[in-house]
């Protein structure tokens, strides 16, 4: 089954005090067996406008300005950016044996990243430039468990398949950088960051038949 997913999700613990709400947009492949457990992989692309923690601040003057090379002042657009990659395991619970939608449970762990995206719209902050950017940008990045719990549903004649369900993420990271320029301070903390939120998929399922080569989709 190749699915096509998209997310809301709400963050917890240490990445509640750094981002807002965000959203996701990814894939996955999963393989179900006769038995109705399966196995999958998924890639999400994470993406929010709303960042809570305050970067770059010893670049701003006394009136909460920043002011570029040209003289004026300079405006920062700043987002959220990050991917998870998950394998899981997880099994299909149908009401009965002619059942074609069921409740889907699914756990798993994977990798976590995010990060701050800083954007000089007018390319005036030179403390900004190339490589001096990841000092700002607090990139974090490590292991996480993934649970999933929702409904299932792959129609007779194969062109209504979906899933919608509650998925939980926790993520066990810490700063990729080690060190952040505006703070001038070490950034080895570790975090616990939590991603709650609901997450819809379209799914094209590819049949494979047992007494010939056939494959059906």
């Amino acid at each position: 089954m190749l699915h096509i997913h998209y997310g809301y999700h709400a963050p917890g613990f240490d990445m509640a005090k750094r981002f807002g709400n965000n959203f996701s947009i990814g894939g996955d492949i999963e393989y179900k067996l006769k038995s109705d457990f399966f196995v999958g992989f998924s890639y999400s692309y994470l993406y929010g406008k709303k960042i809570k923690e305050k970067v770059a601040y010893n670049l701003i003057n006394t009136k909460s300005e920043i002011v570029g090379t040209d003289n004026h002042l300079a405006l920062f657009t700043l987002s959220e950016r990050g991917f998870n990659s998950v394998l899981s395991i997880g099994k299909i619970f149908y009401p009965s044996p002619t059942s074609k939608g069921g409740i889907k449970f699914s756990i798993g762990g994977g990798i976590l990243q995010h990060k701050i995206r800083i954007v000089d719209d007018y390319t005036v902050v030179p403390q900004i430039f190339g490589n001096y950017l990841n000092g700002y940008d607090r990139m974090s990045n490590g292991l996480m468990t993934q649970q999933y719990i929702g409904y299932q549903y792959l129609s007779d004649n194969r062109r209504i398949n979906f899933s919608i369900g509650l998925l939980f993420q926790q993520g066990f990271t810490k700063s990729v950088r080690g060190y952040n320029y505006d703070s001038m301070m070490p950034d080895v903390a570790k975090r616990f960051d939590m991603l709650n939120g609901i997450q819809a998929s379209w799914i094209l399922p590819f049949y494979f038949n047992d007494y010939s080569e056939e494959v059906i989709y």
